[in-house]
């Protein structure tokens, strides 16, 4: 009976994986073709917000319903839930936007007006040319590495001692170097982040809350990681407002409600912000992440050679 626990427990969680990974590449390839058929096919038409949805904690920005005008003067209402890219835009408030002819209620909005009607109107949303699309690569990498690393499970389990001095020792080796890799990019990326991020303005915290994940280890306990995600609101020099859920939370920084804090933002693109107390969190992920690729490097390097020697290799 034990002999089957194990590779059932495996298939399980490989199941639960893949249905969960399967679920995110058709909420993405549907995304894509939805923006596919407004590049290609959208309709131009204006309007205004009607209303702003609460926040729920969204990474994205605030779902907002639009009353569109379309060419022959006939109105209808529609849902944008893209989050306007992190933007604030008030009810009331002109915007420019595409919807397609076959669904009118599919929209993307694209622009909106200043709150100085001097200034003119602005592009919502993230920074995009015509013809890009949802990368399928973060539904896709994640689930392609449990996968893998599900696979080697599976064959140590039925495979034996044998079969796991092969393959931990070939995973070790695979998975340091992308660590390695991801590290350099995560560092590259924060470089870049600094020099775009040149304007200064105070933002205030609007939610905080407590979010705990369970990580279980291989050869120990259980352990609980704490971290302390946050939303937060600031308005830009030109008035235009950014309101969402910070992506990086960790254990350390736990803001209060209400707290200030000091944002650092893109002058053209003020929803691409940094919170000046976490800035350093690329450097941090980049520098752990190639120190634990070059531990898994050589200790797999190193386990594999002294099995070849062993074998005679």
């Amino acid at each position: 009976m034990d002999d089957f626990i194990g590779p059932l427990l495996a298939a399980l969680f490989l199941g639960l994986t893949l249905y969960h990974g399967v679920r995110g590449v058709l909420a993405r390839l549907r995304r894509r073709r939805e923006q596919r058929e407004l590049d290609e096919t959208g309709v131009r038409a204006y309007g205004h917000v009607s209303r702003v949805h609460p926040l729920e904690r969204s990474p994205h920005g605030h779902t907002v319903t639009v009353t569109v005008q379309g060419a022959d003067g006939t109105r209808w209402e529609a849902v944008d839930s893209s989050g306007l890219g992190g933007y604030h835009v008030r009810e009331g408030t002109p915007v420019s936007l595409v919807h397609s002819p076959a669904d009118p209620r599919l929209i993307r909005v694209e622009r909106a007006a200043h709150a100085d009607p001097a200034r003119g109107d602005y592009p919502v949303g993230p920074r995009r040319r015509p013809g890009d699309r949802p990368s399928l690569l973060v539904p896709l990498l994640p689930l392609v590495g449990v996968l893998v690393i599900g696979g080697v499970v599976l064959l140590a389990v039925r495979g034996g001692d044998s079969v796991v001095g092969v393959l931990v020792p070939g995973l070790f080796v695979v998975v340091g170097p992308c660590l390695i890799v991801g590290g350099v990019v995560a560092m590259a990326r924060g470089r870049v982040r600094a020099r775009r991020h040149t304007a200064e303005t105070v933002g205030v915290v609007t939610d905080t809350w407590t979010q705990r994940k369970r990580r279980r280890s291989s050869n120990g306990p259980s352990r609980t990681i704490i971290t302390h995600p946050f939303t937060v609101h600031f308005r830009a020099a030109d008035g235009r407002e950014v309101h969402r859920r910070y992506p990086v939370s960790t254990s350390s920084f736990r803001p209060a409600l209400q707290q200030r804090v000091r944002i650092r933002h893109d002058p053209g693109h003020p929803a691409e912000f940094s919170v000046a107390d976490l800035s350093a969190g690329d450097l941090f992920t980049g520098l752990t992440l190639m120190f634990i690729g070059t531990v898994f490097t050589l200790i797999g390097g190193f386990v594999g050679f002294v099995m070849a020697r062993s074998a005679g290799l």
